[in-house]
């Protein structure tokens, strides 16, 4: 009877698992310095090897040759507990005894010593759909068990499962499987299995499992259902996924700003009954890739080959990373967005628009640096030629510029406005029309008087404020002197008046 490949390769010892080194090796040591502990929680997503390793585990403390690391496989304990009907190894599915009747069967139950074994192993999947009050009814179970019990609980969701019970349990979180592990995991069962398919099919399958090798082998059982065992063709549109030819095509198009090849590609997929969400999904890797080998970490793009990859260096060059974080904004956008829209074509079509319009940006320091060279390339050559550009700007220039009269500034202002269009070519070769250069010197010019008016302007705010002071001063000693006088001629008069009468008067000058 066919068996499918995730039963047919699942893992029997400790060094089959892959991707969890960690917890691999701490058991290991558990089980060989007899440390293992009463109870046991496995957190992580679906396909990592939680129950699996719960089962080896099982294994290597009761195997006839054990406790071991790496249990014999042939031992009466071994062969039942991988075929799942010992009776001293009970597996409890958590989705299908929630309530406190099953909690309570257990208790009732693991009193009683193992009938075959040396350990009483109870495997609750998906412990976390137990209702609270199962999980209280557990806790003194848990917290003191019997000396032949053990329990292992596996989880998806460990949010759920409440702190009194991960207090009395040693957790192990179980990480996503890399996609290069995988890939390299399902070349090596298709080469037990004798299956010929490309390595861009083996890591499309691969990517498609987000870290879980179960679902690899699922898709790949699919695969070779659909193709047989020569596996040539892409096998996305048989997984209901955008084939990688047409994302590359539309990418292209993007980065082309194609809108026709575009906008065709895009119906092309919606009529192809692809999920859009999916090629959302699958259009941001994509970016995310080219963004990936931008800034020089192709080692960090584990779901393409290496021809893949190269593939995308002509992207990353037209793009600044700017830019490809903007696009990746734009499509994480939209697939939010997606449950609320009414037309999923309208929706794809809109989001390309919108790709198609992002501003180009520039470095600041590219800027800078092409402004200056900029500079440097038109820089003048007579002396006294844009020299106050050149010294506002920046750039060292020892010319001064020279001051010419009024007369020769109006002449030149007129010369200008003349023929302001004219492209006459400047004798040193440099681009720049004659008009255009008198046109400056005139404006330094002015420039420049219009400094020393300035200047001048405040020299005579400055005397005109001396002079006032001065003046100021003067005039009050003038009163004061003035008041002298009077006193000194008002006592000469009264000694004139007693030589020769009072009759005397003193005639005032007008």
């Amino acid at each position: 009877m066919y068996q499918v490949l995730a039963r047919k390769y699942r893992p029997k010892i400790f060094d089959e698992i892959i991707g969890q080194d960690a917890i691999i090796q701490t058991l290991k040591n558990a089980v060989v310095n007899d440390r293992v502990s009463h109870a046991y929680i496995f957190t992580g997503t679906r396909g990592v090897g939680k129950t699996s390793i719960a089962r080896i585990l099982a294994k290597s403390i009761n195997c006839a040759d054990g406790p071991t690391a790496n249990p014999c496989g042939i031992c009466p304990a071994c062969v039942q507990i991988q075929n799942g009907n010992s009776v001293d190894v009970i597996e409890i599915d958590g989705a299908s005894n929630t309530g406190v009747d099953s909690i309570r069967d257990l208790k009732e139950s693991i009193i009683y010593s193992p009938q075959s074994f040396r350990f009483k192993i109870y495997i609750i999947d998906e412990v976390h759909m137990l209702s609270n009050s199962a999980f209280n009814a557990l806790l003194k179970t848990l917290e003191e068990p019997p000396a032949h019990a053990k329990f292992i609980f596996a989880t998806t969701e460990i949010h759920k499962v409440p702190e009194t019970i991960l207090s009395r349990c040693q957790r192990f979180n179980f990480k996503r499987i890399p996609t290069k592990i995988i890939f390299d995991k399902l070349k090596e069962i298709a080469l037990a299995e004798d299956v010929s398919v490309t390595d861009e099919n083996l890591m499309v399958i691969a990517s498609l499992a987000d870290g879980s090798l179960r679902d690899s082998l699922s898709i790949f059982d699919t695969a070779i259902s659909y193709f047989g065992k020569d596996i040539k063709e892409d096998v996305s549109q048989v997984l209901g996924l955008t084939t990688k030819s047409i994302i590359f095509n539309l990418i292209n198009a993007l980065f082309a700003k194609d809108y026709e090849s575009s906008i065709k590609a895009a119906r092309e997929i919606y009529e192809s009954g692809a999920d859009l969400r999916q090629f959302m999904k699958q259009a941001a890797f994509y970016i995310r890739n080219i963004l990936i080998v931008k800034l020089k970490y192709k080692d960090l793009v584990y779901d393409l080959t290496d021809e893949e990859i190269n593939a995308l260096i002509p992207f990353a060059e037209q793009k600044s990373t700017e830019e490809l974080l903007d696009m990746l904004d734009i499509i994480i956008n939209a697939d939010m967005k997606y449950q609320r829209i009414s037309s999923p074509l309208l929706m794809l079509e809109l989001t390309l628009f919108r790709l198609f319009n992002i501003p180009q940006k520039k470095d600041v320091q590219e800027l800078i640096s092409r402004l200056n060279n900029l500079k440097a390339a038109y820089a003048p050559e007579a002396p006294g030629a844009h020299a106050g550009i050149a010294e506002q700007s920046g750039l060292k220039n020892n010319d001064k510029i020279t001051a010419t009269d009024t007369t020769s500034d109006a002449a030149t202002m007129k010369n200008s406005n003349s023929a302001p269009d004219k492209p006459v070519k400047s004798a040193d070769g440099n681009g720049y029309s004659l008009e255009h250069e008198k046109l400056f010197d005139h404006f330094l010019k002015t420039d420049e008087k219009l400094n020393e008016l300035n200047k001048k302007t405040e020299s005579a705010d400055s005397v005109i404020a001396d002079t006032a002071k001065q003046s100021r001063g003067e005039i009050t000693a003038d009163i004061k002197s003035d008041s002298a006088d009077k006193k000194e001629s008002g006592g000469i008069i009264e000694n004139i008046k007693e030589i020769f009468g009072s009759g005397i008067e003193r005639i005032e000058k007008n």
